[in-house]
């Protein structure tokens, strides 16, 4: 009696096209919380440098809560309580879609990693840089958006592009509130086929991330190499 196989190479070239048809869900949620999160970020920056104590505190606070809260966690408790709160106000479940509600919570759970990308790429900008501006009498707005941003834009990259591989790897959580998104499809592949393409699918997955891994990572690469110059 010969023993099962566990995968061939031939299960990865039926498996992997048809995860790719799921890619648009994972590369939508993706696009989403980047942009929602880097605005949530930019908030948390902002405040971050207040004058105001209390306002830093709490900009602390929350900045501490979201580290420490897991992301399964935060996609069932948007999910959960955004159908209650809608459920309470009388309004249909199916006002807000389940993938705004899984957006909304990878925005917010990626949102403090990103304020402290933008914080550390300040503030590594050299301070001879902000003190050339005042003695200048360079007005501040256009000082900032002139010379400190573009410089502490290229700093961030690396952090940036670190940062974008692992929320793509974290919308592989989504599937816990029922999106199929393409570790979705995996799953249910290994479902039909009762178990014998589990590893197969699993596999097919990994293969996936790593190749929009070294994607993102190339893209940031050339951008850092090619505006490198900026910070000479």
């Amino acid at each position: 009696m010969t023993a099962p196989t566990l995968m061939t190479f031939a299960d990865l070239t039926l498996i992997v096209p048809k995860l790719l048809e799921n890619l648009t869900v994972t590369l939508g949620i993706t696009l989403a919380s980047l942009l929602l999160g880097l605005g949530l970020a930019l908030t948390l920056t902002v405040s971050g440098y207040s004058r105001s104590t209390a306002l830093r505190i709490m900009v602390k606070t929350v900045t501490d809560v979201l580290r420490g809260a897991p992301l399964a966690l935060l996609i069932l408790l948007f999910f959960f309580g955004g159908k209650l709160l809608l459920s309470s106000l009388a309004l249909p479940a199916a006002l807000i879609s389940d993938t705004t509600f899984a957006i909304l919570a990878l925005s917010v759970g990626i949102s403090p990693y990103f304020a402290e990308m933008m914080r550390s790429a300040w503030e590594a900008v050299d301070i001879g840089q902000k003190e050339a501006l005042k003695s200048l009498n360079i007005p501040y707005s256009i000082g900032i958006a002139r010379v400190i941003f573009p410089q502490g834009l290229i700093i961030a990259i690396p952090n940036f592009g670190n940062l974008l591989i692992n929320l793509v790897k974290m919308t592989s959580l989504v599937n816990i509130i029922g999106i199929v998104d393409i570790f979705g499809r995996a799953q249910k592949i290994s479902q039909n086929s009762y178990g014998a393409k589990q590893v197969a699918a699993f596999v097919s997955v990994i293969l996936v991330y790593w190749l929009l891994n070294l994607i993102i990572f190339y893209l940031t690469s050339r951008i850092e190499k090619k505006y490198h110059y900026l910070l000479e």
